[in-house]
């Protein structure tokens, strides 16, 4: 199997199914319960992503926010969140995307091709393994270091804030956004429009961040998984971390300068 080509291909039709089924959904916001609708949302994605898999007879495991699924073995393993921003898509607000991952094995630093796509305009990052990033085809890389009070800086702050970690680096920085999508966050700082990410809460999944930190990594980006730098992401639909991203070393080490000094 060619795996440069093949995966670019398989990826990229499986992201553009994914916004093709869920955009014919649209009409029905309004219409039934957010509960239902967002249920509707990452079950039609699920599908839209099983459907190029056994087109495709791929030999590989799906791990998904949606639930694991098998196909002719575990040569390969996919990553998956359908639908990543379900509440804000459920909602109509941006962003919200596809993000999938492939890995030769169920680890982080196996994988070798990864996608996150738009489900509002195809918009697409796609990165491979040793081969750099691109945004619609067009190569990307993260901003230049910045001091961090002047960086753009995302943080996740729902369900489980953990504002008391979370305050000397919301004290210190002068642009504080929140996306809610880690995948799009993470593709933010690889094509330098957001300097840093930081999610202390515990609770983001290995579905939601795979592809977003491959294509980070390609695009000269730096991030820690439970306070490692680059540390091992076991790719298990249950595995949740504490993830903090950034431009680059530098704007890595004074996040961590700042939260020492609580």
């Amino acid at each position: 199997m060619n795996t440069y080509h093949n995966w670019r291909k398989v990826l990229h039709e499986m992201a553009d199914n994914v916004k093709d089924r869920v955009q014919e959904l649209f009409p029905k916001r309004g219409v039934t319960s957010h509960f239902e609708f967002k249920y509707l949302l990452d079950q039609i994605a699920q599908d839209s992503i099983i459907e190029i898999i056994e087109g495709y007879d791929l030999p590989a495991r799906l791990i998904s926010e949606e639930g694991n699924k098998e196909f002719n073995g575990d040569q390969y393993f996919l990553t998956v969140d359908p639908v990543d921003g379900t509440t804000n898509l459920s909602r109509g607000l941006h962003p919200s995307v596809t993000s999938i991952s492939v890995a030769t094995s169920q680890r982080q630093r196996d994988v070798i091709a990864g996608i996150v796509s738009d489900l509002y305009t195809g918009d697409t990052f796609y990165a491979e393994k040793n081969n750099g990033s691109a945004f619609n085809g067009d190569s990307i890389n993260v901003a230049e270091s910045v001091e961090y009070r002047h960086g753009l800086i995302s943080m996740d702050i729902s369900k489980v804030p953990k504002l008391d970690r979370l305050a000397p680096l919301i004290r210190e920085s002068l642009h504080i956004r929140s996306e809610g999508c880690s995948a799009v966050s993470l593709c933010h700082i690889a094509s330098g429009v957001l300097d840093a990410h930081i999610d202390l809460r515990g609770i983001v999944r290995s579905t939601d961040i795979s592809a977003g930190l491959l294509i980070l990594r390609e695009a000269g980006g730096v991030y820690t998984i439970n306070g490692e730098i680059e540390g091992e992401l076991l790719l298990k639909k249950d595995t949740r971390v504490e993830l903090v991203a950034a431009s680059g070393h530098d704007m890595l080490q004074q996040i961590e300068n700042i939260m020492k000094r609580q």
